[in-house]
């Protein structure tokens, strides 16, 4: 546009027509805006973008996220198939080479290399991961159709995964051709669906479609997917968790109405808790202090570390304690934890703890105190990624004890029995950095930094600000007075 062309907006060009006459409420609003009294439609027609331009975009941009999941799963596929020929070929070296068998063979080394791999890189839990190459496995080998609407956008990944979820239980180990025409079946019905409906009405869909089609009668399935029982805590904010219990539906059930039931015995006129605060209140404390019936467990009681700032306990500070496994909680709760209930054990944070952090090479056994500033200081296992509780993790020697390694804080770390295995037959390696932290490097070179879950270390005890020095006073000329010839000092 040049200086001489006239200019004029769409907003000048109405502002002068307000002026000349009053706007046409009747004009037609754009093609496919809903019709609003409330709404002055040629004003609306003005809005840049418009509301259509901006749906639009939504919804590209969703299916370009669905592209995306795709082209993913479609790289974890392709460097799962590299690395399986990788594996049976150091296999096959192996074998040249003689020698003793490891407790994991090539082959399995390298799958759980490339399985600790994709978590560390994604960021992902052991479990998480796994899923995910088996799910990129699934839609490249399995269940093509789905595949295909993922990579053409026109259903999500959390779509894809319902459908995926149910598939997987459509396996018969006996007669494997059975269950691929069954997962077709499958298929076919769910993947149209699935581009119209929420992923919520999608699983209730998939469910009724997999018992209709599947080979196998929902008893044997039954027997089969017991085995899978399985209790998860999760942790919430501002002090709160829960607890998910998957087990026998009849079993679930009754524990669910017995606890339903007890909480109803308790509530009465003086009562203030509601239902639900009721029944949380008798399931916990059945758990916490009650028996099984089988008698086991009586007097048992949960254990739990909690760190109290010396601070905190003596009432001079408001500083979160720490509840191990789960983060802050609320200085109250960390005092009345403290304060000497049998089932917790106590453990106060001071600036000098007087825990022996080294042995040497005196002992291979690691002593208590050690093994308790340890546990706090790693809290889980401290591989990339892992949540696993250091009460139920391995001690280990990062360097090995018979490699020269040290019993020392600096050269011990918590690892669960997977992720001690890995450490000890894949290529994975541990290094320690002096503060708690431990650099994990990968079989692919990646590096990956654990920070500890507690700092143990002392505080720095502040530098003393160095006092200026004392000025020189010069005993033979204490006089302040300069000389003055007119006024003689008189001896």
């Amino acid at each position: 546009m040049t200086a001489e062309e006239p200019s004029e907006s769409p907003l000048e060009s109405t502002v002068d027509s307000t002026v000349e006459s009053t706007v046409d409420s009747t004009a037609e609003p754009p093609p496919g805006t809903p019709p609003d009294p409330d709404l002055n439609a040629r004003h609306l027609g003005l809005v840049e973008p418009s509301l259509a331009e901006v749906y639009d975009a939504i919804r590209d941009a969703d299916r370009e996220m669905n592209r995306a999941a795709a082209k993913r799963a479609d790289a974890i596929y392709t460097a799962q198939r590299v690395l399986a020929d990788v594996g049976r070929a150091r296999a096959e070296a192996a074998e040249l080479a003689g020698g003793r068998r490891p407790l994991w063979s090539p082959e399995e080394a390298t799958k759980e290399e490339f399985a600790c791999e994709v978590g560390a890189l994604l960021r992902l839990p052991r479990r998480t991961a796994e899923t995910l190459i088996e799910a990129s496995r699934t839609l490249a080998e399995d269940l093509p159709a789905t595949r295909e609407a993922l990579s053409s956008g026109s259903i999500s990944y959390r779509h894809a995964q319902v459908i995926m979820d149910q598939a997987w239980g459509i396996r018969m180990g006996d007669d494997p051709e059975s269950a691929a025409r069954a997962r077709a079946v499958f298929e076919d019905v769910l993947v149209p669906v699935a581009e119209v409906l929420t992923v919520a009405k999608l699983a209730d869909r998939a469910r009724r479609v997999r018992e209709r089609t599947h080979p196998e009668t929902i008893t044997t399935r039954h027997q089969k997917s017991v085995e899978d029982r399985h209790v998860v805590f999760q942790a919430l904010n501002d002090g709160m968790a829960s607890l998910f219990v998957t087990g026998d539906a009849e079993k679930v059930q009754a524990a669910y109405h017995r606890t339903l039931d007890a909480a109803l015995t308790l509530q009465g006129p003086k009562e203030t808790r509601t239902l639900t605060q009721i029944a949380v209140d008798v399931l916990t404390d059945v758990l916490i202090g009650g028996v099984t019936p089988d008698g086991l467990g009586a007097g048992v009681a949960a254990q739990v570390n909690v760190t109290v700032p010396v601070l905190t306990l003596l009432g001079k500070s408001e500083e979160p304690g720490y509840l191990a496994g789960y983060g802050p909680i609320d200085p109250d709760t960390a005092r009345r934890l403290a304060a000497g209930a049998p089932s917790f054990t106590r453990l106060l944070t001071h600036p000098e703890t007087g825990v022996v952090l080294s042995m040497g090479r005196d002992t291979y056994k690691v002593p208590a105190a050690l093994k308790k500033w340890l546990e706090v200081r790693d809290e889980t296992c401290t591989f990339p990624g892992c949540r696993r509780s250091a009460k139920r993790s391995d001690l280990d020697h990062s360097v090995e004890w018979q490699h020269g390694g040290e019993t020392d804080a600096m050269n011990l770390a918590h690892l669960c029995p997977y992720h001690h295995a890995v450490k000890s037959y894949t290529r994975w390696t541990p290094r320690h950095l002096g503060d708690g932290r431990i650099e994990w490097t990968s079989p692919a070179g990646y590096s990956y930094i654990v920070e500890p879950s507690a700092d143990m270390r002392p505080p720095r005890k502040p530098t003393p600000t160095p006092k200026p020095p004392a000025p020189v006073v010069d005993v033979w000329n204490l006089d302040p007075e300069p000389d003055n010839p007119d006024n003689p000092t008189t001896f």
